[in-house]
């Protein structure tokens, strides 16, 4: 498949932040993680904090993968209303999952606040709407059930959504906490800064080509025949870490964003709030710290892995289609807006599993293996709680977690 495509803003607005070497002579660790996006950064980052001896290998320049198309919006929200994922899991986990997430957005700052690039990082308030008249009572169950719950939200009914927003509103959550966003390019980079200080040891450009596991330890031989020998592998290859199993475990759609030119002013946009619609496949938009405006969404299913969505071939005229809906609905989102100038245009993979929620920990099919396959529009987040949680589990703590996120759930 080929995971991303076009001009890629978090690419293109920042250089090559650092190099790092591909493998020369054989070498041994105690984990070794394949992935160098920034869910392998995020595992590398906890696991060199605890002082276990890691090394980070990816085929390709690190954060040059899905990370570099990430929208990187953070909300305690998942793909799932809270009402619709309680009758896929049960109210305490759904309420977990929620929770979980909302907790995440604490702990990055948390990491933030360690790093010496900021990342672009902000916490943001949140809303959630829909258009339809026709939704407006399951808007208000979900409403009542998050308030029920604790979270901290506001009820917005047409007429108060028409003194904040320049769009079509019928009814909406407004969140006042539990969410961010970030530059992920930059938070690769400065994660990756952070663990080299503890040890970590990086090697891009070189691929994985076999994989045997072992009596204890695994080895892995790479594309010019030298070999890691690691007591755990710690998978983070993102979509191509469904390869693994034969039993799909996660559906695949290509989802298309556009980011604008730097505008004067967010006219009709309160507080500059994440926002994200109820239609399926959602719409959702953010700012940027030098005033941008990312739009994403338009998504569609790839089929098979050698499709032409899935591979981008022949099909230029329905990539750029996407591209013109997506700019429509900016312009009809924000009128009042007169710069709106689209800068960036790009696409990437994503994907989402059957109740939203990441697969993290162990499988029965691949011992000596850790997984940290944090499919959803949460990635980021996932992958905070992964971290923690795979790296507890490697030193001998199973959190309760991990069965909220275990396979064959």
């Amino acid at each position: 498949m080929k995971l991303v495509s076009g001009n890629r803003l978090w690419i293109q607005t920042n250089p090559i932040l650092s190099q790092y070497p591909y493998l020369t002579e054989n070498t041994e660790c105690e984990v070794a993680i394949i992935g160098g996006g920034v869910i392998g950064a995020i595992c590398a980052y906890y696991f060199t904090e605890a002082g276990i001896n890691t090394i980070l290998v990816d085929k390709n320049i690190i954060g040059y993968g899905s990370t570099s198309a990430s929208t990187s919006i953070l909300q305690y929200e998942v793909d799932y209303d809270l009402t619709e994922l309680q009758v896929k899991i049960g109210l305490e986990q759904a309420v977990q999952g929620f929770k979980l997430c909302s907790q995440a957005v604490s702990d990055l700052e948390k990491i933030i606040s360690q790093l010496e690039d900021k990342c672009d990082f902000s916490l943001r308030e949140c809303f959630y709407y829909t258009a339809n008249k026709s939704d407006v009572r399951q808007i208000e169950r979900e409403y009542k059930l998050r308030q029920e719950q604790g979270f901290p939200v506001e009820y917005l009914d047409h007429q108060a959504a028409q003194g904040r927003f320049s769009f079509p509103v019928e009814a909406g959550i407004y969140s006042s906490q539990g969410a961010a966003q970030i530059d992920p390019y930059r938070f690769v980079h400065a994660l990756l800064t952070k663990a080299i200080d503890k040890g970590l040891r990086i090697i891009e450009n070189t691929e994985i080509i076999e994989q045997k596991n072992k009596n204890g330890y695994v080895e892995l031989e790479t594309n010019n025949h030298k070999k890691i020998q690691t007591k755990k592998v710690l998978i983070a290859t993102g979509y191509e870490g469904r390869e693994y199993f034969k039993k799909r475990i996660v559906n695949l759609t290509r989802s298309f964003t556009l980011a604008t030119k730097p505008i004067k002013a967010f006219a009709g946009w309160y507080h500059r709030c994440i926002i994200r619609d109820n239609e399926s496949p959602y719409t959702y938009l953010r700012d940027t710290g030098d005033n941008r405006i990312i739009i994403g969404g338009q998504d569609i299913r790839i089929g098979g892995k050698n499709s032409g969505m899935a591979q981008l071939k022949d099909i230029e005229e329905v990539v750029e289609q996407q591209y013109v809906l997506l700019g429509n609905k900016l312009k009809s989102y924000f009128p009042e807006i007169g710069d709106l100038e689209v800068e960036y245009k790009f696409n990437g993979i994503f994907g989402e599993t059957k109740d939203g929620l990441p697969y993290i920990g162990e499988h029965e099919g691949y011992p000596n293996y850790y997984f940290c396959l944090c499919y959803g529009s949460n990635g980021i987040l996932y992958g905070i709680q992964a971290g923690q949680i795979l790296r507890d589990l490697h030193l001998g703590t199973k959190r309760t977690e991990l069965e909220l996120y275990r396979f064959n759930r």
